[in-house]
């Protein structure tokens, strides 16, 4: 059960964590080195490309980082679509708001002008048939 809860709980974060790679993919790239313009004048005694080498390592980080992006969507997905898959709408409501939303238990009680304790049963249930429904998915 706690691996379900877990997962849950870093749902609402996963939106936060895209949006910051997306902004290291834009920092990244504003860091790429336009290359090197040739003259006849002699150069230094290096082989080496400096520019070159830091902007292949710009496009291969640019690109893990698109890599845990959609690593992080594809989660985003399956955990949505597990919840929509309950049957029962005030469980689907419930984990809705509190996990894709990101409400708090206070915002969830007024918009669904229900009891703390309601809510938390509904809660409770929901990840349990999560559970369940996992477990016979992999059966």
């Amino acid at each position: 059960m706690t691996d379900i809860r877990k997962r849950l709980a870093s749902l609402k974060y996963i939106d936060s964590k895209v949006k910051s790679k997306r902004q290291e993919i834009v920092s990244l790239h504003s860091g790429i080195l336009k290359s090197q313009r040739y003259s006849d004048e002699p150069k230094g005694g290096s082989l080496s490309n400096k520019s070159e080498d830091l902007n292949i390592l710009i496009i291969d980080r640019t690109r893990e980082l698109y890599d845990e992006i959609e690593s992080l969507l594809a989660e985003r997905r399956e955990l949505v679509q597990m919840i929509e898959s309950l049957d029962d709408p005030m469980e689907n409501i419930v984990l809705r708001l509190l996990y894709v939303n990101g409400y708090s238990w206070s915002e969830v009680k007024m918009e669904l002008n229900a009891s703390h304790a309601t809510i938390q049963r509904a809660r409770d249930k929901a990840v349990r048939n999560l559970l369940k429904n996992d477990t016979d998915v992999n059966k």
